[in-house]
C-alpha cells in the first residue's frame, strides 16, 4: 500500500477515534467490568495505569463519549501516540473486548506480541465502523463472523498473519468501503461479492498487496468508484483493463508483480486522480495510449517486465520518468528508451 493512501486512511481513522474524546462524564459500570476483565487476560501490570478506583474514561487507550461516559474506541500502540505511553499487549486479544457495546472504533498497532485469532466476541460489537490492526501477530483466517457487524466501514488488518481465504459475506454489509488486508498471507480468489451492496456513489478503497492470491479479478469491481485498487505481489491471472477508465475517480492502481494479460491499447486513463500506475512484471500486451498524457497528476508509473510495442507518449507526465520503468518489453521505444526505428 503506497504511503500517501496509508496517511490518507491513518487520517481517517484518528479523526474517527479523536472524535471520541476522553471524557469527563463517569465510566459506564458494565464497561469497566469489561475493561477490568481485559486487563486481568495480560500478564500484571502491563496497563498498570489502569485502576479499578479511577474513572476508566482517563486510562491510557481509552475514548469515551462526552456525554455518556460510554466507551467507544480502543486504541493500544507500543509506539507513543497521543500522548499515552507504549503498551505492549503480550498474548491474543481478550473476548471482553465484545462486552463493550459502544465500540465505534479498534486500532492496535506494532504489537508483536498479540498472537492469536480475533476472538468471535467481536461479531455482537453491533456499533462497530473500523477495525485497525497493524504490524501484529495476529492470526488465522480472516473471521466470516466479521459480516455481522452491520455499522461496519473499514477493515484494516495489515502487516499480521492471517491466512486462508477472504470471507465472501464480507460483501453483505453495505457500509464496508475499505478493505486493506496487506502483508498478510491470504489464499484463493478475490470474493465478486465485495462492495457488492455498497452505493456506487461511495469511495472505496481495495488493498491486498503482498499475499498468495491467485485467479482472476472480479469484472463485478468495474462499477465500484475506487479511490484505490492495489492487488501488486500476489498470482493474479487475466484481464485487468475494467479497472481503468477517463471518469473514474482513482487515483492508485498497482497491479504489479502478478500474472494479468490484457491489451493496453484502448486503455483509457483516469485523468482526475490518478497519482499512481504500476502494471510491471506482468504480461500486458499492446501499446500505450497518448491519452495518457492528460492525467496530469501522474507522479509515478512502472511498466517494465511486460509485453508493450510501439513508441513511448512524449510529455506530460513523462517527462519525468526514467528508462527503467519501461525496460524490458517486447518493442518499446522512444524517450526515454532508444528511439524508434523509421
Amino acid at each position: 500500500m503506497d504511503t500517501k493512501m496509508c496517511r490518507v486512511l491513518g487520517l481517517a481513522i484518528a479523526v474517527l477515534f479523536l472524535t471520541t474524546s476522553l471524557a469527563s462524564a463517569a465510566c459506564n459500570e458494565d464497561d469497566l467490568r469489561a475493561l477490568l476483565s481485559f486487563n486481568s487476560s495480560f500478564p500484571p501490570h502491563t496497563l498498570h495505569n489502569w485502576i479499578n478506583t479511577e474513572d476508566c474514561c482517563s486510562w491510557g487507550g481509552i475514548y469515551c463519549d462526552d456525554g455518556t461516559g460510554r466507551v467507544t474506541s480502543l486504541l493500544f500502540s507500543n509506539e507513543p501516540f497521543n500522548d499515552f505511553e507504549p503498551t505492549d499487549l503480550v498474548g491474543p486479544m481478550p473476548p471482553s473486548v465484545g462486552d463493550l457495546s459502544e465500540l465505534v472504533g479498534i486500532r492496535f498497532e506494532n504489537l508483536p506480541n498479540l498472537v492469536g485469532p480475533l476472538p468471535r466476541q467481536l461479531s455482537k460489537l453491533k456499533k462497530l465502523k473500523s477495525i485497525s490492526i497493524y504490524n501484529t501477530n495476529l492470526s488465522g483466517p480472516i473471521p466470516s463472523f466479521l459480516s455481522q457487524l452491520p455499522a461496519l466501514e473499514q477493515l484494516m488488518m495489515t502487516s499480521s498473519q492471517f491466512s486462508g481465504s477472504i470471507p465472501p459475506s464480507l460483501g453483505s454489509l453495505e457500509k464496508l468501503r475499505d478493505v486493506v488486508l496487506p502483508g498478510n498471507g491470504l489464499t484463493g480468489s478475490i470474493p465478486p461479492s465485495l462492495f457488492s451492496r455498497l452505493d456506487r456513489s461511495v469511495l472505496a478503497t481495495l488493498s491486498l498487496g503482498q499475499n498468495k492470491l491467485a485467479g482472476a479479478v472480479p469484472r463485478s469491481f468495474a462499477t465500484v468508484a475506487f479511490q484505490a485498487i492495489e492487488l501488486h505481489d500476489n498470482g493474479l491471472t487475466g484481464d485487468a483493463s475494467f479497472l481503468f477508465g477517463k471518469s473514474k475517480p482513482v487515483n492508485s492502481i498497482l497491479l504489479g508483480q502478478n500474472r494479468l494479460s490484457f491489451d493496453l491499447t484502448g486503455v483509457e486513463y483516469p485523468v482526475g486522480n490518478l497519482e499512481y500506475l504500476d502494471i510491471s512484471h506482468n504480461e500486458i500486451y499492446g501499446s500505450i495510449s497518448e491519452q495518457i498524457k492528460e492525467a496530469t497528476k501522474l507522479t509515478y508509473v512502472d511498466m517494465s517486465y511486460n509485453k508493450l510495442c510501439g513508441r513511448i507518449p512524449s510529455g506530460g507526465s513523462f517527462g519525468n520518468i526514467t528508462s527503467r520503468y519501461f525496460s524490458h518489453n517486447k518493442c518499446l521505444c522512444g524517450s526515454p528508451l532508444p528511439p524508434c526505428k523509421k
